[in-house]
């Protein structure tokens, strides 16, 4: 940074210091709280709890972010309390993987539900009733055995559907009800008390998740739809917060001002000039033949060779688990007891040689071949 004069090194370290503060912001800043219902919420009204007791019952599950690309591969879609209407796209797009033959189970707000829902099955946006219990209607619930909810808030149905089935009443009017869809089962409820962390408690509001998700084997890919309560992979990335924040414009705008800044101000890169040092820099085989070079002329061949030997004994410990400081006897025996394939007489022979004071050049080259040749048999 020679070319740098005192302001332009003053401006980017400044531009450096606020983005290193920023990316800290966004690393340790809280994260928002979850809506209702949402799986990723640990509060009463959220849904981890039915998303952890659905992989501890051997389902797969997943969070459905972005539609439709996420319905593919699901084998049910859980929509729960959603706070974000449901466009003609995406209500298309879910019908049809609906009628490919999976689960869909809806619940929450009429206002918002309504938008996903069809004219001839939809919840009444009026005042909700507060029974003291959902009674069944028929024994439809069967898969477990089902029996009556404890009082809860609960929104009518209304439906002029010939085939829908009516689950649960509440005051006599309809609470949970089902129509297959083509080779789909859809759901609707009137409540959304079973289906969260405080609702599963109880356990007839499990029972009741249970008989909706009968028809699914275990292994089978639910999907909560995370992408309507205002959640998306993206929503926590630096990158995020960079494009969607007035601070993070603000980063940007200084680092292009920066950079135009550097440009306008600096000079044309040439051709790359190798430093000094660099030119003089040896290449790690030359380290090694000067090495070799160095044991040869001193003329210690035996202490190289018991270098080896160690080498051996330590290669020996690693992959058999024995301890290398152990004699060259019980080395052998420990080493043939867990790996009887081995020739014993060979690798007597090898730790003899190898134990050797006096050798030749020649004949030491020949013991470390063999100590290679043995190793890479393992």
């Amino acid at each position: 940074m020679k070319w740098l004069n005192n302001d332009a090194r003053l401006l980017f370290g400044a531009l450096v210091a606020i983005t290193l503060l920023s990316v800290l912001t966004v690393a340790i800043r809280p994260a928002p709280p979850a809506p209702a219902l949402s799986i990723r919420s640990a509060e009463a009204e959220g849904a981890m709890a039915l998303s952890l007791w659905l992989e501890n019952s051997g389902y797969r599950v997943r969070e459905a972010l972005n539609f439709p690309d996420d319905l593919n591969g699901l084998d049910a879609l859980f929509v729960l309390a959603p706070i974000l209407p449901y466009e003609d796209a995406e209500r298309r797009a879910i019908y049809n993987w609906l009628r490919q033959g999976n689960t869909l189970i809806v619940a929450g707000n009429p206002f918002i539900v309504n938008t996903l829902l069809t004219e001839d099955f939809s919840l009444r946006p009026n005042l909700p009733l507060y029974p003291e219990h959902l009674m069944p209607t028929a024994p439809t619930l069967r898969t477990p055995p089902f029996e009556p909810l404890p009082a809860q808030v609960v929104y009518v149905i209304e439906t002029t559907r010939e085939d829908a089935a009516i689950h649960l009443t509440a005051n006599g009017f309809p609470a949970l009800a089902s129509y297959n869809e083509s080779q789909g089962t859809f759901w609707l409820s009137g409540s959304i008390l079973p289906f969260t962390n405080q609702g599963l408690r109880e356990p007839a509001h499990a029972r009741l998740i249970l008989n909706m998700l009968a028809g699914l084997p275990r292994g089978a890919v639910i999907g909560f739809d995370e992408a309507h309560h205002g959640l998306s992979h993206s929503s926590r990335t630096v990158f995020n917060w960079l494009v969607t924040t007035t601070p993070g414009w603000g980063v940007l705008s200084g680092f292009v001002l920066t950079f135009v800044y550097l440009a306008m101000r600096g000079r044309r890169f040439g051709r790359a000039v190798p430093l000094p040092d660099e030119r003089l820099r040896r290449e790690p085989v030359e380290y090694i033949q000067a090495m070799a070079n160095l044991f040869r002329r001193s003329g210690q061949r035996g202490d190289v060779l018991k270098h080896y030997g160690q080498q051996f004994h330590r290669k020996l410990s690693e992959r058999f688990g024995v301890d290398p400081r152990l004699d060259d006897i019980e080395l052998v025996k420990t080493v043939i007891y867990h790996e009887p394939s081995i020739d014993e007489a060979a690798l007597r022979d090898l730790l003899t040689r190898l134990a050797q004071k006096n050798v030749s050049e020649a004949e030491l080259l020949n013991i470390v071949c063999a100590v290679d040749t043995f190793l890479s048999s393992l």
